[in-house]
């Protein structure tokens, strides 16, 4: 009776550990990231930039962020943004951005609408005007430099092309 009880806690585990290895990775928007009251006061000041003009415009941000998604397993597409490099050029971390250029356009995207990305191993540099698909853990976590500020990172298992 008690081997039948092993082997049944043993079939229990691998099936446990088959159910967390097929674990559904969540695919994300961006307005995903942004709690909903304030995803339509964003569109619309969005809406208001005048890229022609000389005179830096208000920014819009937000820390505030989706509690549900911390610790979630996601895929959301977006563009890199390098900011540290290991000894011989490779990718270590960087921001993942909605569009093209968003941490050089004026304004940036508010910090929720950003994700620190941390490769655990250094990749080579990736072509900047390539749109990614970036999987991994989604934490809430502010981190804050030179480029740009963001409410989220994450722990990233993949990196590929869109």
């Amino acid at each position: 009776m008690q081997l039948k009880h092993s082997i049944g806690g043993l079939a229990a585990l691998l099936l446990s550990s088959a159910a967390l290895a097929n674990e559904e990775v969540r695919e994300l928007e961006w307005l995903d990231l942004m709690p909903e009251d304030e995803a339509q006061v964003w569109m619309d000041a969005s809406n208001q930039v005048d890229h022609t003009s000389m005179s830096d415009p208000e920014a819009f941000q937000s820390f505030r962020t989706v509690g549900e998604l911390d610790g979630e397993q996601v895929k959301i597409p977006g563009f890199v943004v390098p900011i540290e490099t290991d000894g011989e050029g490779n990718l270590k971390e960087f921001f993942l951005v909605p569009y093209f250029g968003a941490c050089i356009h004026v304004p940036p995207p508010p910090a929720n609408q950003l994700i620190y990305g941390r490769l655990d191993e250094p990749i080579p540099m990736v072509n900047i005007w390539d749109a990614f698909w970036m999987e991994g853990q989604l934490n809430i976590e502010d981190v804050s430099n030179e480029t740009a500020a963001s409410a989220y990172t994450m722990d990233v298992t993949e990196l590929t092309l869109y």
